[in-house]
Formats: C-alpha cells, structure tokens, sequence
C-alpha cells in the first residue's frame, strides 16, 4: 500500500513554502491463482457429512517464483477459521464439512506461503442441504398406488393409468447432477433406449398417440405450481395458465445432455418425457417449455439425450 505524508502549508504575509513528500518505496506481493477444489453435488440431504480436497498441482504465481512450502486453512460460510497449518506438498489430508440442517454451506479453501511474501490464493464451493421429504411442496394426487413396494402418486386418463411422478428408483438412468437426494423428486434421466426398460413390470413407456390423445395439447393441464426449497420452478407467464388439470404434477427439471459430460440443461425451463415411438436414430419425446401454452413434439439422440419418463398401465 502506498503511504502518503500530508502536505503542511506555511501562511503569512505571504506563502512560503508548500511541500508534500511521498514515501517512494511500494511493495507488491506475488499473487497465487490456479486452485482446485472438490466440486460438491449441488444438493445433499441434511446430517451428511461432505469431503474436500484442494488441489495445488496447478498453481500459477504471478512472477513465476517458488512459493516453497505451502499451508492451507479452511472457512464454512462465515464461520471460524480452520487455520491449521498444513505442508500442503507433505501432507494434504481432506477436509470434512458437517450439514446438520437445512441451507447453503459455502466452503473456502485458502493456500498461503509459509514463508510469507505472497497473497494468499482462495477458492470457493457451495452446496445446498435439504430435507427431501419438504424440499419439493404442491404435487398433489388424487390417488396413489403402490409399485415396487413405494406409493406413486398416479391419475387416470381415458382407457390408462398414468404416473404422476417422473420415474426414479432404476439401476438405468442418471439423478439430476449426480444428487441422489432429489431423485425421488426430479426423477432420473434415461437415454432413449434405456427408457424402454425403465418403467416396471405390468407398466410401459407410452406412444406418441397416447400421449397426444390422454393427455391434450394444454401445457398448463398438466404443470403442477410446484416449489423446490420454498421457489417456484415454473416461472410466470401470462400466457400460460398453470392449472394442473390432469393431476400430472408437471416440473421443469429439463435435459442431460450426454456429450457434455451428462451436463443438465434447461432447469427450471423445460419438461420433457419419452415416448416409445422412434424416427430413424431419433427417439419421439413431448415436452413443455415455460413460456409455451401448448404442449410440444420434438425427436433427439436415442444414446446422447437423457430425458424423464412416465409410465402407463392399461386399466
């Protein structure tokens, strides 16, 4: 920091003199960037316990200098310092973070030279701790049915008996960020081709037709006005009126997309459901997107593109 000496002015009859001296020496220390730091699944149910590690192998100094011996100490939200020093290169052991209830948990690793003379480097993660028996309010049924020894909340429609849930508990498939605590809530996300075993015995992947002809063209018969941690998912359009008519219980949990390593899309936006109907290499899907009133058709990558399903028996 610079440091300045106040100028002093001498009055009089006349001016004097006016000086100001500045002090000439300025220090700037060495920055440290480059950190990596275990990246935590965005939701995680509450009274588990988190790991951390901090990664050094590619940190960058500003003058290309050897810090030599790094320490690393930890902060959770704004909580005490872990300020334990650590020989970061000798021993890096991980760090542990309790979530023993409901909220954000921001965890900060910080590296420093122990022989000081640089800025300490720092890098931040947080996750979410929920309770998923409330984390996800306003689904309602007027029925339930008990399948593979869990009660789905299901509605009737025509001549078949649809979930009114996305589809989860399955080997196949993939939670929405790798966070198994919401895969009863979202659903899983299946490939084309592993939707057509998803759904369990005595039930099917719908067709395109009956999709079309159960269920309507309303998007907003079927978008239930659902809150995940005290947030509505669907935002409002004014176009849109979200009634969930048809007791579908409809939320926006969108798309993986399996080329970006299973990066989720479209959260908050889309709902989109296989059918059992293919074009070609393309696998048939309907879908609904926040701002539309109508519900959409659309035909993607049975092997790349991972969307929810629902299931159907015949009464």
């Amino acid at each position: 920091m610079r440091n300045t000496i106040p100028c002093i002015v001498l009055l009089g009859a006349a001016i004097l003199s006016a000086a100001c001296k500045k002090d000439s020496s300025t220090t700037t220390l060495p920055s440290m960037s480059g950190l990596i730091i275990t990246d935590p699944a965005p939701f995680v149910e509450i009274g588990s316990t988190q790991t951390f590690t901090v990664d050094v192998s590619d940190l960058l100094v500003s003058d290309n200098t050897d810090p030599g011996v790094l320490g690393a100490y930890w902060q959770v939200n704004s909580g005490v310092r872990d300020t334990t020093t650590r020989d970061v290169a000798k021993s890096n052991p991980p760090y542990t973070v309790d979530a023993p209830k409901e909220g954000t948990y921001s965890v900060t690793a910080s590296v420093y030279a122990v022989k000081g003379g640089y800025y300490n480097a720092a890098i931040s993660v947080s996750f979410e701790a929920i309770n998923p028996k409330t984390a996800l309010t306003g689904r309602r049924s007027l029925e339930v049915e008990s399948v593979e020894g869990k009660n789905i909340m299901v509605t009737d429609r025509n001549t078949h008996r649809w979930m009114a849930e996305n589809r989860y508990g399955t080997v196949s498939g993939r939670d929405y960020r790798d966070c198994t605590v919401v895969s009863d809530l979202f659903g899983r996300y299946y490939t084309w081709e592993e939707a057509q075993t998803a759904c369990p015995e005595g039930w099917r992947l719908p067709t395109a037709a009956e999709f079309d002809e159960d269920l309507g063209d309303t998007a907003g018969d079927l978008m239930v006005d659902a809150k995940f941690l005290k947030k509505a998912m669907w935002a409002y359009w004014p176009q849109v009126i979200i009634s969930n008519k048809l007791f579908f219980n409809a939320i926006p949990t969108g798309y993986v997309d399996l080329t970006t390593q299973q990066e989720v899309f479209g959260y908050k936006e889309y709902a989109l459901w296989w059918t059992s109907d293919q074009d070609g290499d393309l696998g048939v899907y309907r879908y609904i997107y926040q701002e539309e009133p109508v519900i959409k058709k659309g035909k993607g990558s049975k092997t790349s593109l991972a969307l929810n399903v629902r299931c159907i028996r015949d009464l």
